[in-house]
């Protein structure tokens, strides 16, 4: 049995990750590893952000509203969808293939998107995730920037490392004859708990905010022993490592999210034994593991997010 799919299985899970509660609570595991004043600084430049009025004013009934922006913050590039001023669709994911079903010569699989383009800004829409995160890490690290850049910068760099811990935002499953295009990070793939097993991913830390049950989570996450110990393996020698949170991430997908019983379905349609994709019913072993990665990689995130958080703020 190989080591992650160890680490898998003595984690503790309760958990459902990277939705709108799944984002709150990756902002909030990074904040809480902040000292006091790095928290009042990342909340300052959080208030020259230019959407900050609209989108970051807590409802009545939020208790600590200070800490409630702080998960907005980790959420709001996916708000932004809905503002094209800010919306970058491109940026949330990686290019290329988790899984290959089939002769590789006949899916057509994107190159990968690494290296940064010189020139690139907030505005440059042609980026994916790894390139996204250096442009934005680069941008709210520059204090010579707006302070309005910077803060939506810093938005995007908490959104982006949660995203890039989340297994099926490291790429796709290409099959033969069934995705040829690609799978689009699981999106297609239909399951009976929740739609796609894309979406399901995405909701396993919760899916709407509600604050008693963020708080709830994020305890939960932030007492287990077991994630305590992957703590030090979260903690990078360099600051900015996108490629290897991604390589994570596909390791995970090949064990978790495209596991036996996801890849036989993909198989036998493949082999022409049923004409389309059915909805496949997931196993309750499937959930549990899936649980178990997803309070992992939020914890990861979390540690690392503190760090760029830290890098950003520091005079």
């Amino acid at each position: 049995m190989s080591r992650a799919l160890l680490i898998v299985l003595v984690l503790a899970s309760t958990a459902r990750a990277w939705s709108e509660s799944g984002h709150h609570i990756v902002a909030l595991l990074a904040y809480d590893r902040l000292q006091g004043a790095e928290q009042t600084a990342l909340v300052t430049l959080l208030e020259s952000h230019p959407r900050y009025a609209e989108d970051f004013q807590p409802p009545e009934k939020i208790a600590n509203r200070t800490r409630w922006r702080v998960g907005v913050l980790g959420y709001w590039p996916d708000i932004a969808r809905h503002q094209p001023a800010y919306n970058r669709p491109k940026w949330h994911y990686h290019l290329g293939a988790n899984f290959v079903i089939g002769d590789r010569s006949k899916v057509k699989v994107p190159a990968q998107a690494w290296q940064l383009p010189e020139f690139a800004t907030l505005d440059t829409k042609d980026l994916h995730i790894a390139q996204a995160i250096k442009l934005c890490f680069r941008v709210a690290s520059d204090k010579s920037q707006s302070a309005s850049d910077r803060a939506i910068a810093l938005s995007w760099v908490a959104h982006l490392v949660g995203d890039a811990h989340q297994p099926c935002h490291s790429g796709s499953l290409y099959a033969e004859s069934v995705f040829p295009d690609g799978d689009r990070g699981a999106n297609t793939i239909k399951v009976k708990q929740s739609g796609n097993l894309h979406a399901l991913w995405d909701g396993l830390l919760g899916g709407r905010v509600e604050e008693g049950d963020v708080n709830r989570r994020l305890a939960s996450i932030a007492t287990d022993d077991a994630l305590h110990e992957l703590a030090t393996r979260a903690d990078d020698p360099e600051v900015v490592l996108p490629g290897v949170w991604l390589d994570e991430s596909e390791r995970y997908a090949l064990l978790c999210v495209y596991s036996k019983e996801v890849l036989q379905t993909v198989k036998a349609v493949q082999r022409g034994l049923t004409e389309e994709m059915p909805v496949i019913n997931l196993s309750d072993k499937y959930l549990e593991i899936a649980g178990r990665v997803a309070r992992m990689r939020a914890y990861q995130a979390g540690i690392r997010l503190a760090k760029l958080w830290r890098a950003i703020l520091q005079d």
